[in-house]
């Protein structure tokens, strides 16, 4: 510890002056945002405009052999979706009855809940319901008025769609899966709030892109915890795949899908193929 001498803090000055405008760069994103605070009317975000320098930088960067390929569509699988694969053999077709022979038996409980079958209760008893916890649901974006769902605190929709509502339904299914309110069916933390981040279209498409920009808004808003119930095979997606490690670098807990593509070796999905996820 001595004083910085003045080269010292003219260099620190121009580090922080450097990382000033990138993170402003970043959190520009790109494309038309529309945004949803609680029960507010949605309106566009002009701060999230296409941000022309930063573009052209990413283009260079990836002439420059500095990614493995441009952003792109996101390959995925939804988390209840069936096999599409051709995964044919014995494993997947024993991995098939299994999960059958599950649903058989949740399903012959009189009253049976998920919630219940895996003894959530016990955790809402010590106060672990989900309180105060901001919960980022990446995904088709969720139903406004769903009567299940009543502490959606904010709706953010970031693909090229100019609505805020899910036209799926996937978006809030695994919405009510985490914070879900009805009698019958508690998601397993029922006072989570809720933002979600509609990344998917109605055609189920989506783009590096799109998530690149709600990331950066789940990181700038301080968002705790942020669910992905997706997959793809594309771990080599260098601008999502570094993304990921800069969301949970800011201490945000990931939580992906895993399985879809199972049981056989090597169908592990990114982002769930990743470490701190």
């Amino acid at each position: 510890g001595g004083a910085a001498m003045p080269a010292d803090a003219d260099a620190a000055a121009a580090a922080a002056a450097a990382g000033a405008d990138a993170a402003e760069r970043l959190l520009a994103g790109g494309g038309r945002t529309l945004l949803q605070h609680g029960e507010g009317a949605a309106v566009e975000n002009p701060e999230l405009e296409v941000d022309a320098g930063l573009e052209a930088d990413l283009e260079a960067d990836l002439e420059g052999g500095l990614a493995h390929k441009r952003p792109g569509r996101r390959l995925t699988r939804w988390s209840m979706e069936p096999h599409e694969d051709g995964h044919d053999g014995a494993a997947g077709a024993m991995g098939a009855a299994d999960g059958a022979v599950g649903r058989r038996l949740l399903a012959g409980r009189s009253g049976a809940s998920l919630t219940g079958a895996v003894g959530a209760s016990a955790l809402w008893e010590r106060g672990f319901s989900g309180q105060g916890v901001r919960t980022g649901v990446f995904d088709t974006g969720v139903r406004a008025d769903h009567p299940h769902l009543r502490k959606i605190k904010e709706r953010t929709n970031w693909t090229h769609e100019p609505t805020l509502n899910d036209g799926l339904g996937h978006g809030t299914f695994v919405a009510g899966v985490i914070a879900g309110q009805d009698d019958q069916c508690h998601g397993f933390a029922p006072d989570a709030e809720i933002y979600t981040f509609r990344v998917f279209t109605n055609d189920q498409v989506s783009y590096t892109s799109w998530f690149l920009d709600a990331f950066n808004y789940a990181i700038a808003t301080e968002i705790n915890i942020v669910n992905l119930s997706i997959g793809g095979p594309d771990y080599l997606d260098v601008p999502f795949v570094e993304k990921v490690s800069e969301v949970t670098a800011n201490g945000i807990i990931m939580v992906s899908a895993i399985g879809n593509d199972g049981p056989l070796y090597g169908t592990l999905n990114n982002p769930a193929d990743m470490m701190d996820v």
